[in-house]
């Protein structure tokens, strides 16, 4: 006699298959999806302050004032852009850029907290080797990267 369909057996072994790739799929998803918030927060943060070197490098003016250059100051939660040859909170040209809840700075090693762009050239105003850089955590997953800066302003290494 000759049978047409699946054996229970079959079904299931296909069944159980399908199961263990949708799990892969959505681990791999979730990872993903877990690191979005710090690799945005860090592209963005790297976009900025290379947006603020140049301001510095082209003598972007306020007004009729050229300013003594332009710098990121560092909070755990935020980072302010601002004009100037150091951070002043009383300043009202202060940018404040507020990132995703689930991202903190762990680790602020840079002077006074803040990287500052000499006017015309764009080096670090102060730069010190020992005090290079920022690490940006993700809290609800551990991922971490820490940009390294040297003294002409560039990202020498984002791990």
């Amino acid at each position: 006699m000759k049978q047409n369909g699946f054996v229970l057996i079959e079904l299931i072994v296909v069944i159980g298959m399908l199961a263990v790739l949708i799990g892969m799929i959505t681990v791999s998803t979730l990872g993903s999806q877990r690191r979005a918030a710090l690799t945005s927060t860090v592209d963005t943060l790297v976009a900025d302050l290379r947006s603020q070197q140049t301001k510095a490098m082209t003598g972007v003016t306020s007004g009729s004032i050229i300013q003594a250059g332009y710098g990121v100051f560092f909070q755990s939660d935020r980072y302010i852009l601002f004009q100037g040859a150091s951070y002043s909170a009383a300043m009202t040209s202060n940018a404040p850029i507020v990132i995703d809840t689930r991202v903190k700075f762990s680790s602020i090693k840079l002077p006074n907290s803040s990287v500052v762009f000499a006017s015309k050239s764009g080096e670090i105003v102060g730069f010190n080797s020992q005090l290079n850089s920022v690490t940006v955590t993700q809290s609800d997953s551990n991922f971490a990267k820490t940009l390294y800066l040297n003294r002409y302003g560039v990202i020498t290494s984002v791990n």
